[in-house]
């Protein structure tokens, strides 16, 4: 809630806008958080609307001033977190809205960052803006997990086992009597085509997208976000015990334009084809000697600056994410399709009903024309 203030209709209209916009360029801004922001003029009309850009500039707040002008002056601005307040590459958007003559300042989330965490407010109250904090603060949170989970672990928070791993999404597609694909040692398309387009979406948005090597030899997949009018570049990380994936392996030829890293238990012979630079200078491993497990391994992911992983498992890396509690959230895919026979979600030959442990809770349910979508949380 706003500190000492009634939430209004209008401003939640507007932070939900504002929100909106941050989404445009989820997974898109580098380490900077991707914000959104939207000025309404004196008269509660909207004049300038922005978010943060691809590589993290310009900021969201810049955008939206130079889009309102003059118009701004007198009018309230809504962001979905705390204006930065310290010069870096570019300069303080709490000078922009200060010098924009903006009368009230309405913000989703303080911005946890040490650099800022209160001074921006502190900057803008000092000039006399009327500051308003943790309007649809959740919602905030929501659109920024990358960005969440980095400063989270940079900053050592005590007693949070969530700080020293990236945010984790995993996304499951299964058959409605719970088949992952045809049959054992064959991959195969089990969801719709609209549903395709969401999960290319999906690897949009985080900073890279994570599967087994076992997934890559049946299904040979390129774990590309394809957006029609877009050009995105996707991190892709395999796990590799043996470090055996094939050089014949789309995820490999593939690495020139979309950076690959293969996580493996140990160092292999300088024979090995992962050497060749001229071919695969693109291809980077990361070594675990005896500390090879997920929880170890989601720690280095997350100290090299991988804050949000889409993870698309087979059914026995899925089984050790949600035993281990490792996945803050899961996104299944229904496709209405009766197998009867295949690679059951469970790792069987047999048909199953898949349903989380009770520490994920349903938290949104919508169709994909007739697949059905549904988004489980970590409850804590």
């Amino acid at each position: 809630m706003i500190a000492s203030k009634v939430v209004n209709q209008q401003d939640e209209l507007w932070m939900k806008f504002a929100v909106a916009l941050s989404e445009k360029s989820q997974g898109l801004t580098s380490e900077n958080p991707n914000v959104g922001c939207a000025v309404i003029d004196a008269n509660g009309f909207l004049c300038g609307s922005g978010f943060t850009q691809i590589g993290g500039r310009p900021h969201a707040e810049t955008i939206a001033l130079d889009d309102a002008g003059e118009k701004a002056l007198g009018g309230t601005l809504y962001v979905t977190l705390e204006p930065c307040s310290h010069y870096g590459k570019t300069p303080p958007c709490t000078d922009a809205i200060i010098q924009a003559g903006v009368k009230r300042v309405v913000i989703g989330s303080l911005d946890p960052d040490t650099r800022v965490n209160g001074l921006g407010i502190k900057l803008l109250k000092k000039a006399g803006v009327d500051v308003e904090i943790g309007l649809l603060q959740e919602d905030v949170k929501k659109s920024i997990p990358s960005f969440l989970a980095r400063n989270s672990f940079f900053q050592k928070e005590e007693n949070n086992s969530k700080s020293l791993r990236p945010f984790i999404t995993v996304k499951i597609a299964h058959s409605l009597d719970g088949f992952m694909s045809k049959a054992i040692g064959k991959g195969s398309q089990i969801s719709n085509q609209v549903s395709a387009s969401y999960v290319h979406d999906l690897r949009s948005r985080v900073d890279a997208v994570l599967t087994s090597k076992q997934t890559v030899e049946i299904d040979n997949p390129l774990l590309t976000a394809r957006i029609n009018g877009l050009k995105l570049t996707t991190t892709r990380i395999v796990l590799d015990r043996e470090l055996a994936i094939s050089e014949s392996k789309k995820l490999v030829k593939t690495s020139i334009e979309h950076p690959l890293i293969i996580v493996t238990e140990n160092q292999p012979s300088e024979a090995h084809w992962v050497y060749d630079k001229k071919k695969y200078e693109n291809i980077r491993l990361i070594v675990m000697g005896d500390k090879y497990n997920l929880v170890d391994i989601f720690k280095v992911l997350i100290e090299q600056g991988i804050g949000h992983i889409l993870v698309e498992p087979g059914p026995r890396l899925l089984e050790s994410l949600i035993s281990m509690k490792l996945a803050d959230e899961f996104i299944e895919i229904i496709s209405q399709k009766k197998l009867r026979t295949g690679l059951s979600i469970k790792n069987t030959k047999q048909t199953v009903e898949f349903s989380p442990p009770k520490f994920y809770l349903l938290d949104k349910q919508f169709n994909l024309v007739d697949d059905i979508v549904k988004i489980w949380k970590l409850q804590n």
